[in-house]
């Protein structure tokens, strides 16, 4: 078998069918759909349980709430094809979703596969990486490390893995972390391959609702959860040997990472209701905690965005994170 597919279910009877016909609807029949229901009480199973019954192609499990992570190393510990694809159960991939995939693999086979994906809903936008194959380790590190910057690496379902290399890695989603715990799979995978290839296609479809992102939403856990992300890709990172190439480019990217953390935890204090003397010295706080962590910038434009964490200018974070999107 070619492919199987890793569907988390949890509460999504809204969404579920149209995931599940964009998939089985294709014109390709060498792959298998795993849908692994996560506890649901909203009327899923009976979806799930219906699809299963028409579809051969179709594997259905039930297991206890434990959330995604949980449910898709199950998916994992399941799948029988040769590449491993994740969907989730609120999104939808496109009509040619698995003959393009299947063609780019068939004429290069290659351990990480990348296309771009769209964003639908309230927010309307285009991810990708362009079109390019790599087979040296500096050039995945280069790859690597752009898609890294420009945040395609926290899209796990635009990607296709090897079955192989997780096992033989005996990798698998961490249950601890709320966040960041698809980001910190595929770098951690990415540190295992030997070959990268992107496709300039958009096959994925993002559901950006309101109600189905969880970024609008305010997390007073998220700066220790990123924290913990950063700490997890930089021992994947030190746990490979790497040429000092290579080396130079996944320290860029894991820099900038840990810096945007920064960011991205001070801009969470703007769902709170707190005054900017207030937030100001929640943003010293947090730069306090990212200081100790003792990450040296590299690049140029990661010694920037550093200086003012560094110095504890909470005056221009502030500022930055109210007047900037991303």
């Amino acid at each position: 078998m070619q492919y199987s597919v890793i569907i988390p279910v949890y509460n999504a009877k809204e969404t579920l069918r149209r995931c599940l016909d964009s998939l089985v609807r294709q014109q390709f029949s060498d792959y298998e759909l795993l849908l692994i229901n996560d506890g649901s009480t909203d009327g899923s199973d009976a979806i799930c349980r219906e699809y299963a019954n028409t579809y051969s192609c179709v594997r259905y499990f039930v297991k206890e709430n434990g959330g995604v992570s949980s449910a898709r190393n199950l998916g994992l510990e399941q799948a029988e094809g040769e590449y491993i694809l994740f969907v989730d159960s609120d999104d939808y991939v496109s009509e040619n979703y698995f003959s393009v995939i299947s063609d780019a693999l068939d004429n290069n086979v290659v351990d990480l596969l990348m296309f771009g994906y769209c964003n639908f809903g309230s927010i309307s936008a285009e991810w990708d990486t362009g079109e390019f194959n790599e087979n040296t380790e500096v050039g995945i590190a280069i790859r690597v490390s752009s898609a890294m910057q420009q945040y395609l690496f926290s899209s796990l379902c635009s990607k296709a893995f090897k079955r192989h290399i997780i096992e033989q890695y005996n990798m698998c989603f961490a249950n601890d972390l709320a966040i960041g715990e698809d980001q910190t799979f595929i770098f951690t995978y990415a540190m295992h391959i030997c070959s990268i290839s992107s496709l300039g296609n958009h096959l994925y479809n993002v559901d950006v609702s309101d109600g189905n992102s969880l970024s609008r939403k305010a997390r007073p856990y998220l700066t220790e959860q990123l924290m913990e992300v950063n700490r997890r890709m930089y021992a994947a990172y030190q746990a490979i040997p790497h040429a000092p190439e290579a080396a130079k480019h996944y320290e860029a990217a894991l820099s900038w990472m840990t810096y945007r953390s920064v960011y991205s935890s001070c801009k969470e204090l703007l769902k709170f209701d707190l005054s900017a003397k207030r937030r100001r010295q929640e943003i010293r706080k947090i730069c306090k905690l990212y200081r100790a962590e003792h990450v040296r910038p590299v690049g140029w434009k990661c010694r920037i965005i550093a200086l003012p964490v560094q110095l504890g200018w909470s005056g221009a974070i502030n500022w930055l994170i109210k007047n900037r999107e991303r």
